[in-house]
Parts: structure tokens; C-alpha cells; sequence
């Protein structure tokens, strides 16, 4: 047992996810244990050479920080990736068959600078932060929170977004429920970027959505040091992705050992800032029913502020699927702004379901607040939770949705 693993345990941080999330901090070993995943040689910037490991030979325990479990030596441009590029049913099919890789981080303390730092790292299995044209999106996802103690107790954190931070007084940060020695993590939609509090957040280049709407269950913990295990010591790179946009678009990171931050946690500071907070886009204005054990969508959307929504996102979950993470479903915005969607999307009569609807709109596309719709096994809607800038408008747009449709 480390000197410092009982305060690694008492300070872990609580996450609370964004309402639309569909990917969440999991084992590591979900990248290495992916059926088809490889190890591979960097062949030039954008090329992937000689094939090192794929298969049962591909686990964590394969990788070191010097040399594989083969012998083969590690290079620094190693990088594992997936060709296959059907994230989402990957990632679903490895959590139905591995519940044990589920909800995990890894806790690190490193004393630097005169104080001791206790640091938490979150492995997401994809990024699916998705700007436009593609941008934003990329294989493999490493995010961390640090708290600095003084005198046996945390008196500053902070949290990484993007290339940048955000510190704040450990008095003035959240706590989880019920436990004040836990800081509370506020997880971007898609990116991941950690926050102090929920809502909009404005970035270095584009923004972030954190609602922490979405119900998270507790992670395990699991305690690293510099060497052990040997995994996390590896140089080389989680995913394959590359830069489409020098500046705004990020490629697949390396691991945790590999940042500068893993030593020297006081340099996170040098970017730390204060992000620009506004108040997101009112949430939509949708109806959501089953219909014959299908989805549809009565919808207005010619009030709702801003410009035109473009598109409709809508996340579908389960409780009564037991690992399954939410699906988002994205459809397009016709010119009138306002219809009925037969999806075709299932929801089980058997089943509870909670549906979160967002829009969004603008150049570039920017979302909205989202919306709930849960529903009983018995068929029908049993809440429906509109955010409060909605409230004073939906039973006029339900009546204009309902006298549009009879025409």
C-alpha cells in the first residue's frame, strides 16, 4: 500500500455526466481488449507501419514503459488504434461483455514543488465532441482533475479542459452529496473537459455543454504510481486519430505517464483560466410518445430563440438494460421548423426509458439546453420535466403543433 493511497481514496471525485452522454470513464483496458484493435509502428505523420500486437496478444499487460511483454521495443510513436471505426457498437459490445472494465479511474500522487498532489485520470473509449465536418472527434480519451494538499487536506483544484485549466479554491468547489471531502466533476458532453459547475461553457475555440443531468454511478478507484503497473508507463499513443485543424482539432492522446502534468503538476497552473460562462440556448420545445413501440417526435421549434435549429439530437436510455450507455439519435430540421418525426427508433412497452431531446444551431453549431421525457413500462409518458424557459411556452406550442398537423 502507497503512503498516500488512503487520501487517494477519501478525495476521489464524484462525476456527473452531461445529459446527452454516450461514452464514460471506463477501464483502460476497453482500448487493449477491443476485438481488432492493433499495436503498431508510426510510419511517417500520417502512415502505420510494422503490425507489433492485435488479438488476445493486445492487453494491458502487454505494454511498458521500454519494451513490450514480447521483448519487442517500445518507440515513442507506437500507437494503438481501431481500424474498424464502428465506435459506438464496439463500445456498447464491450461493456455487455466485460461489466468489471466498467466506470474505473486511476488515482496518482506525486509530491513536486513543496506540496503533495493527488492526481485523477479518466480513460473515455472515444471522443465524440463533434464541432463540424467532423472536427472534434477522435479515438481514445485521457482527462484529469488534480487537487494540491496543504496540511493533510486539499486547498486547491484544478481541472483540465482542452489544452488549458480552470483552478479554483477548494472551499469554492462542490462537493459530492452527503460527502464533503469529494470534489465534484461536471463532464463535458462528448469532450469530456472537466468543470467546476454545470451550464455552457465557452472554450479556447468553441464551447462546452455540461448539464449533469445525466444520473452517474459510483467509479471505482483504481491506485497507480510512476511504474506499476507497467501499462502506465507506456510512451506510446491511445487511438490513431490525427489533427484535422491545427489549433482547434485535437489528435488521440498519449497516456497519463506521458504528459508533463504526471510530474510536474504545478506547470497545469501556468494555463489555468477563467472559461467564459453564458446561458445556453432555451431547451426545445418536443413532444416525445411511443407510438406503435416506436419513437415519434411532435415538434415547434419557430420560437425558440437564436438562429434556425439545424438539428434535433435525442438520447434514448434505459435503466432496465443493464451496462447499455444512452444512444444519441440525430436527426435534420426541415425549413418550417415544426412536424412530426416517425423515427423508427424502438422503445419497448416493457421497458423505462428517459429521453433527453437537444437542438442545435448557428455557425459554428452551438446546442441547446436539453429536455426530458421519461417513460413507465406501461406505455406512457410519465414526467415530462420541461426546463423552466420552456415551461411558459409549451402548452401554446403543443396546441399550435396539434392545429398544424390537423390542417
Amino acid at each position: 500500500m502507497g503512503e498516500h493511497d488512503d487520501l487517494l481514496r477519501r478525495h476521489q471525485p464524484g462525476l456527473k455526466y452531461d445529459s446527452m452522454e454516450q461514452y464514460f470513464c471506463d477501464s483502460a483496458a476497453e482500448w487493449t481488449d477491443n476485438p481488432g484493435n492493433e499495436l503498431r509502428r508510426a510510419d511517417g505523420a500520417h502512415a502505420l507501419g510494422e503490425l507489433l500486437a492485435s488479438g488476445a496478444t493486445l492487453k494491458l499487460d502487454h505494454l511498458g514503459a521500454t519494451h513490450y511483454a514480447d521483448g519487442k521495443e517500445v518507440r515513442d510513436g507506437d500507437r494503438i488504434g481501431d481500424p474498424a471505426k464502428n465506435y459506438r457498437e464496439q463500445y456498447v459490445a464491450l461493456r455487455a461483455a466485460h461489466p468489471e472494465l466498467r466506470n474505473r479511474m486511476y488515482g496518482h500522487a506525486v509530491e513536486a514543488g513543496g506540496h503533495l498532489w493527488l492526481q485523477y485520470w479518466f480513460f473515455y473509449f472515444y471522443n465524440d465532441y463533434n464541432l463540424a465536418l467532423g472536427i472534434g472527434l477522435h479515438e481514445g480519451d485521457w482527462e484529469m482533475v488534480q487537487l494540491r494538499m496543504h496540511d493533510g487536506a486539499p486547498d486547491l483544484a484544478v481541472y483540465a479542459q482542452h489544452r488549458q485549466a480552470e483552478k479554483r479554491p477548494w472551499a469554492q468547489v462542490t462537493k459530492v452529496p452527503g460527502d464533503p471531502n469529494r470534489p465534484m466533476v461536471y463532464v463535458a458532453r462528448g469532450s469530456h473537459a472537466s468543470y467546476f459547475e454545470p451550464g455552457f461553457h465557452q472554450t479556447e475555440a468553441w464551447y462546452d455543454l455540461a448539464d449533469g443531468k445525466r444520473n452517474s454511478p459510483r467509479t471505482t478507484l483504481e491506485i497507480v504510481t510512476d511504474d506499476e503497473p507497467a501499462w502506465i508507463a507506456w510512451p506510446g499513443v491511445w487511438g490513431d486519430t490525427r489533427a484535422k485543424v491545427g489549433g482547434i482539432d485535437q489528435p488521440s492522446p498519449k497516456g497519463p505517464s506521458a504528459h508533463a502534468s504526471w510530474r510536474n503538476p504545478d506547470g497545469v497552473l501556468a494555463t489555468a483560466w477563467e472559461p467564459q460562462r453564458k446561458d445556453a440556448i432555451d431547451a426545445p420545445a418536443v413532444v416525445i410518445a411511443r407510438d406503435r413501440g416506436r419513437m415519434r417526435i411532435d415538434f415547434d421549434f419557430t420560437r425558440q430563440p437564436g438562429p434556425p435549429a439545424a438539428s434535433l439530437q435525442v438520447t434514448v436510455n434505459s435503466r432496465d438494460e443493464a451496462g447499455v450507455p444512452p444512444r444519441t439519435y440525430t436527426f435534420h430540421v426541415p425549413e418550417t421548423r415544426r412536424g412530426t418525426l416517425a423515427t423508427g427508433v424502438p422503445l419497448d412497452p416493457a421497458k423505462h426509458y428517459d429521453v433527453y431531446a437537444s437542438t442545435t444551431s448557428g455557425d459554428p453549431p452551438i446546442p441547446s439546453e436539453s429536455v426530458l421525457t421519461e417513460f413507465d413500462p406501461v406505455g406512457r409518458a410519465a414526467k415530462l420535466p420541461f426546463a423552466e424557459q420552456a415551461l411558459g411556452t409549451f402548452g401554446r406550442l403543443v396546441a399550435r403543433i396539434r392545429g398544424h398537423l390537423g390542417r
